[in-house]
């Protein structure tokens, strides 16, 4: 991963901070910032991804493998929590947030440094299909049950079908090969590279370092399952299947080592999923992931 990358997530946790630290923004800082991450960058960086990218039949499996790292954090997350006497919050606070992989802010990078740039196409297909269509759909569903206790249907039907980055996809899936003006391609560039520095600044701003000891157990239990127990079960799976030596399978369980997505952890601090606890798995689980997904990558490259 380029110095550049890691500049900017330092940088942009620590203006979240000082902002915070300064008083110079009011306490709903992090929902304002949040709503321009959910309703304008989200959206265009779906748009920006898409745009005449060309896509490979045996991806597809790749793609579907962020729903299942979904899937079973739900399996795992939801008897877990129970029997640690957690809350419903904090059980969709941690599906969301170990759920969903950052592929790509961070993913992209790592993939461009460990597998080479020629595979980029496909990170993009797996964070496009994979997981912002997860969490455009599966996500919102989640968020829905964790802060409201009961599932919708209905509710959550119109909050798809209404999600600015599930229509982006929408928009983008039809559009692909379409001819754009300039300066439509610079305003989407423009409004997606809004993405990371304000979602990480919302994350910042929502940091509690001094909370930090008195949510150890769930931060390493998130952490854990996110940054340990995601890559080796996908890994497990690619084994059985016999194609761990695929370098579309390598790349996939790279993505799968990535850390905690930020349009999950927004996702969930909008619906005050436990926002202190959100922001410290960002806040520790991204810079992590740089030293993790190195041991990852020694281990799949060899397989």
């Amino acid at each position: 991963m380029c110095v550049q990358q890691i500049v900017m997530i330092v940088l942009c946790l620590v203006i979240g901070v000082v902002l915070r630290w300064s008083g110079k923004l009011p306490d709903n800082a992090a929902k304002v910032l949040s709503g321009w991450v959910i309703n304008v960058a989200l959206p265009a960086a779906a748009l920006e991804s898409m745009h005449g990218l060309e896509t490979r039949p045996d991806w597809w499996f790749a793609a579907a493998t962020p729903w299942i790292g979904v899937v079973v954090s739900v399996l795992v997350m939801v008897p877990l929590c129970r029997a640690l006497g957690w809350s419903r919050g904090r059980a969709g606070a941690l599906i969301l947030v170990a759920g969903w992989g950052n592929t790509s802010f961070v993913g992209l990078p790592m993939i461009a440094a460990f597998a080479g740039s020629q595979w980029l196409g496909l990170g993009i297909v797996i964070d496009l299909f994979g997981s912002y269509l997860a969490l455009s759909t599966l996500g919102l569903a989640i968020a829905a049950v964790a802060s409201e206790g009961r599932l919708d249907l209905k509710a959550v039907g119109k909050r798809i079908v209404t999600f600015p980055p599930f229509i982006a996809i929408l928009i983008a899936f039809a559009t692909n090969h379409m001819a754009r003006p300039e300066w439509l391609d610079q305003l989407v560039t423009a409004l997606a590279g809004t993405l990371t520095p304000l979602a990480l600044a919302a994350v910042g701003y929502a940091l509690r370092l001094d909370q930090v000891a008195s949510r150890l157990a769930p931060l390493g239990v998130g952490l854990v399952y996110r940054l340990g127990v995601a890559p080796l079960l996908l890994i497990g799976l690619y084994t059985l299947l016999g194609q761990t030596s695929d370098m579309v399978a390598k790349v996939a369980m790279l993505e799968m080592a990535m850390p905690p997505m930020l349009g999950a952890s927004v996702i969930a601090m909008d619906n005050d999923l436990e926002p202190d606890l959100i922001a410290s798995l960002i806040g520790i689980g991204v810079p992590l992931s740089m030293l993790t997904a190195w041991g990852w990558w020694t281990v799949i490259s060899a397989l």
